[in-house]
């Protein structure tokens, strides 16, 4: 495909580049090898193909009266969740960013590898530096598609410690989040030291979806920390330690369990060990929990000693004291890295008899040391089920089928909606990562023998079968075969079509951005049977997404895509703004000139500083882009629209409310509606039209863990302008209950604009 590669330098001057880079890559401990990174957006010229074969790309630049300057929003995306409202939440607290200043090569060499932006010694939580910490933490937005605005929005508000001298953290960079019953989002956990090493912090928030809708974002100065009247956020308790990385599984009576991360420096606990992951499974209780008293809605279960637990498995007895610190953790350091653990941000899933398959991906990588002593080697996979009563849980394991090769990290993973299996995509062997000679011609940085890279992904595709006591399926090859087709930092998105869009990523962490997304279409036989996947490259996007991008499902049937880290910022702090400001244009604007991101990684942690103009991708990408997939090409003039959902029964509960002028829905189990079409297709049809559900999206780290695809068998009436449909039984169909964005596909295979329901049997009224 012809086609031109725009690189954006520090200043955010977009630089159009027709390259394509070749580089011998020294890997430890592997044997050296040859990677292509082509540099090549996608845009329109005579002879490529068209937007109905490989879709559209179009960069976001949002109306001006917001927080972006032009298309470039100021602030990364490491976490995004899409709202019942349609409007999307970005976040990425701190952000992986070092405090400036540092020593950087090649002024200094070598360079010392900085301390990042919160360091234990210097006391950053005392009650004196709120305004510092949270001018550093406060990067949140909303976006919304339909009206095209970015607005920054306030960051939650550190809650006070016990002891009134100090707060405690609410760093939202690598926090859990998952979407409530009632659409509203729980936070989990987050950053809160990065030296002496990675901790978590164990506050968690509630974002009111509602609430955000009435607050007039354009009137509100998003540097000061908030009024009541100006705060989405509400303090929903602490956990029991902290997790920096942890994933939530939702259960089916609306609960959610909390697993892995690393602990922080937790009160009541001594201090944690380098590496020290997080044993507690906790649960949360959404109908336990009120503003007065949240720490009701917390339950822990320590798992550390619970028989076929990870915990308890030995899987490397080799391990060598010499990686643990002498002191009092020497002997815990010790003991748990001869067992296998939780994995940090772990792609967990409820499956349909009531056990949580603990797929063992997820992270290693940040466990990374150049002997890769603490990234475990295993093959095992787990099975966990919670069990007791609301007041009273408890949890017990079951070793699960080995997986094929070693646990990979950062392979994303979904249950596949032709299938029906747990499916894993791509992903990173055990590494202790890759340098490459740094050299961007015409530009040599002189002396500098490396770059860091990171791990290399893979092109495989692992799936379950829990049938016959489960086994794993190992597929080397499937999203390519050539080097270029290996991904890791990627998602794989559920269509309304039943397609499934492998989307960013790269063939490393930090280096080689894979810019074409993978299309992959089902094919059935005659009987129905599905009997596999076509693939096709979509048209390329303009940003390399690498790690710490995200992606998701719009209402619009769009896809958004944010983000991406090559490496590390440097922030420089500046004193708390002044209140005022002249409203007149929209929100004060963020301060660019506060972060640099001229940065790359010279070796694992060491910085490294790029000459002006260098050919190479920014350590931070501020710039969005929306994906339109080939059916929205389908016939341009004409899109099949639901025009209304009616109840064909009298209910208990209340079917329909509206809010901001959009209606949402509200469905109970086995109740019928009937669903009115407009502006359906003439013949002739290509195939048959269907009606799903599809969860709404919280992308974060290369996994979305609420992604759920939900088919809906319908019949036709009244001369096929209208389909009648059976509400899902949750517990039946192993359901969570939640928002849901319901797609009618026409017999082209164009999707309608989602209509917005909430799956719940306890609830009243959708906007309860």
């Amino acid at each position: 495909m012809a086609s031109l590669r725009r690189v954006r330098a520090a200043t955010f001057t977009l630089f159009v580049v027709l390259t394509v880079s070749f580089f011998v890559f020294a890997e430890r401990g592997y044997s050296q090898q040859l990677a292509t990174q082509g540099q090549s957006p996608s845009i329109v010229i005579n002879g490529d193909p068209p937007p109905s074969k490989v879709g559209r790309w179009q960069t976001v630049v949002p109306l001006a009266n917001g927080g972006a300057i032009g298309e470039v929003l100021g602030m990364q995306t490491v976490h995004a969740v899409l709202l019942p409202s349609g409007r999307i939440l970005l976040a990425s607290g701190s952000s992986w960013r070092n405090l400036g200043p540092i020593k950087t090569f090649p002024t200094t060499n070598p360079p010392p590898t900085p301390k990042g932006i919160f360091d234990r010694a210097l006391d950053p939580f005392a009650n004196s530096k709120l305004s510092w910490y949270y001018q550093l933490v406060n990067n949140t937005a909303i976006y919304d598609p339909e009206k095209n605005t970015f607005f920054r929005i306030p960051s939650p508000v550190p809650h006070q410690d016990p002891t009134e001298t100090h707060f405690m953290p609410s760093d939202l960079f690598c926090t859990g989040e998952h979407h409530l019953p009632n659409g509203n989002v729980l936070f989990a956990g987050g950053t809160q030291y990065y030296y002496p090493y990675r901790t978590g912090q164990n506050s968690t928030f509630i974002f009111d979806w509602k609430k955000e809708l009435q607050i007039p974002w354009d009137r509100v100065d998003w540097r000061q920390l908030p009024s009541e009247a100006t705060n989405p956020w509400t303090f929903a308790g602490f956990m029991k330690r902290g997790r920096w990385y942890p994933s939530m599984v939702p259960l089916l009576d609306g609960r959610f369990a909390v697993f892995g991360g690393y602990v922080g420096f937790d009160k009541d606990f001594p201090d944690m060990y380098k590496f020290q992951l997080n044993h507690y499974v906790e649960l949360f209780d959404p109908t336990a929990w009120s503003k007065a008293e949240p720490q009701k809605a917390w339950k822990a279960i320590d798992v550390h000693t619970h028989p076929n637990s990870p915990f308890v498995t030995l899987i490397n007895p080799n391990f060598d004291p010499k990686n643990c610190a002498a002191g009092p953790t020497y002997d815990d350091c010790v003991r748990t890295n001869r067992y296998d653990n939780f994995k940090l941000y772990p792609e967990n899933y409820l499956m349909p008899d009531g056990n949580i398959l603990l797929t063992r991906e997820g992270d290693w990588v940040s466990l990374r040391t150049e002997d890769t002593a603490f990234m475990r080697r295993t093959k095992h996979t787990y099975f966990a089920r919670i069990e007791g009563t609301r007041d009273n849980p408890s949890i017990s394991f079951k070793p699960g089928p080995d997986r094929p090769e070693d646990v990979t990290s950062y392979g994303t993973s979904l249950l596949d909606p032709n299938t029906g299996l747990v499916t894993i995509l791509g992903g990173q062997p055990t590494s202790a990562g890759t340098l490459f000679p740094f050299n961007s011609t015409p530009y040599q940085i002189s002396a500098m023998p490396y770059q860091f890279a990171g791990g290399r992904g893979s092109r495989k595709r692992e799936t379950f079968d829990p049938s016959a006591g489960g086994r794993w399926k190992l597929e080397p090859d499937f999203l390519g075969t050539e080097p270029q087709d290996d991904r890791t930092m990627h998602y794989a998105l559920i269509l309304p079509t039943r397609q499934i869009l492998v989307i960013n990523g790269g063939n490393y962490d930090f280096y080689g951005a894979v810019y074409y997304p993978l299309l992959l279409t089902p094919q059935f036989a005659a009987n129905g049977t599905f009997s596999g996947y076509s693939k096709e490259r979509m048209s390329e996007g303009m940003q390399p997404r690498l790690y710490h991008n995200v992606a998701l499902l719009m209402p619009d049937a769009r896809v958004w895509v944010s983000g991406g880290n090559s490496t590390r910022a440097t922030v420089y702090s500046t004193p708390m703004p002044e209140p005022e400001h002249n409203f007149s244009s929209g929100q004060p604007k963020p301060d660019l000139s506060a972060i640099d991101v001229d940065n790359y990684f010279y070796g694992d942690g060491p910085i490294g500083k790029l000459q002006k103009g260098a050919v190479q991708v920014p350590t931070e990408d501020w710039i969005a882009e929306i994906f339109e997939p080939p059916y929205l090409f389908i016939d341009p003039a004409r899109r099949p629209t639901i025009r209304s959902i009616e109840s064909t029964q009298s209910t208990p509960y209340t079917t329909r409310e509206t809010l901001g002028g959009k209606p949402y829905y509200l469905w109970h189990a086995n109740d019928m509606f009937e669903i009115a079409l407009g502006d359906l297709p003439s013949e002739p049809c290509t195939t048959s039209a269907s009606l799903a559900l599809i969860k709404l999206p919280s992308p974060t780290h290369g996994w979305d863990g609420g992604q759920r695809f939900v088919p809906l068998p319908f019949s036709t009436v009244t001369g096929g302008k209208s389909v009648r449909v059976v509400a899902p039984d949750l517990k039946k169909q192993n359901l969570p209950p939640a928002f849901y964005m319901l797609f009618y596909v026409d017999c082209r295979g164009k999707p309608t604009v989602a209509e917005m329901v909430r799956l719940d049997d306890s609830a009243k009224r959708p906007l309860e």
